[in-house]
């Protein structure tokens, strides 16, 4: 699994939040184990008009230089998604598996990140040559004919959620008439961890969203995400 932070900030990224995550890629307290297999993030930022910082790498979070670049994003509204991955399946490594993944659907450029693992028979077309992660926003995608973004999350989340290890995740959906809309979801099966439960928790504090293992070394300052549900952070 993988480690994320989603936000809805002004002015400026929190640098301790940066930091929590970046320890949280090199070492994981929670499985002892890093997450080495690419990073990235999308960032909308809004200083009068809206621009987009989007951001993958193949290399761990911890070892690439560009990292700094977060710690000088400035404006009068951020919104964004920055995520760590670690896959069990060695190929699907590169850039092009990074999170958040991005398709443009409509008005809407739609962007994800996972953490978690998801069966392939819960898929419409399961042969399809993608990630899982991919997968469930393409799956998102599909339901933008027939209702909103939100509504497009929440019903993908409900109808996958009978056969995974997580359904841990952003979603970031942008248009021009609405701007930036940015939502989590926090959902694991018991039945189905490989690690300890903590590992799976999901956090909020303030306006922030992350992982356990984040949340951990903000000094565990954040409360437990709403269970089962698609949460708005604003």
């Amino acid at each position: 699994m993988c480690r994320f932070v989603a936000f809805a900030e002004k002015g400026e990224i929190d640098g301790e939040v940066i930091r929590a995550l970046l320890k949280s890629s090199k070492k994981d307290v929670l499985s002892s184990n890093s997450h080495p297999d690419g990073w990235g993030y999308v960032i909308y930022v809004l200083d009068g008009e809206w621009s987009r910082f989007h951001y993958a790498s193949a290399r761990p979070m911890y070892s690439d230089d560009n990292l700094s670049i977060l710690y000088s994003i400035r404006g009068e509204r951020l919104v964004g998604i920055i995520h760590a991955r670690k896959t069990l399946k060695k190929f699907l490594r590169g850039v092009s598996h990074a999170h958040p993944y991005h398709v443009r659907v409509g008005p809407y450029d739609l962007f994800f990140a996972h953490n978690g693992s998801v069966s392939r028979s819960s898929f419409k077309i399961p042969e399809l040559p993608y990630t899982d992660s991919f997968m469930i926003l393409r799956e998102i995608a599909e339901e933008l004919s027939l209702m909103d973004p939100a509504k497009a999350y929440e019903r993908v989340m409900n109808r996958l959620k009978g056969n995974v290890t997580s359904l841990n995740s952003a979603f970031l959906s942008y248009s021009e008439a609405s701007g930036p809309e940015l939502f989590a979801y926090y959902y694991y099966n018991r039945n189905n961890m490989r690690e300890t439960e903590e590992y799976y928790r999901i956090y909020f504090h303030d306006s922030y969203v992350y992982s356990a293992t984040v949340n951990y070394y903000l000094g565990g300052k954040g409360k437990e995400l709403p269970f089962d549900r698609v949460y708005r952070i604003n």
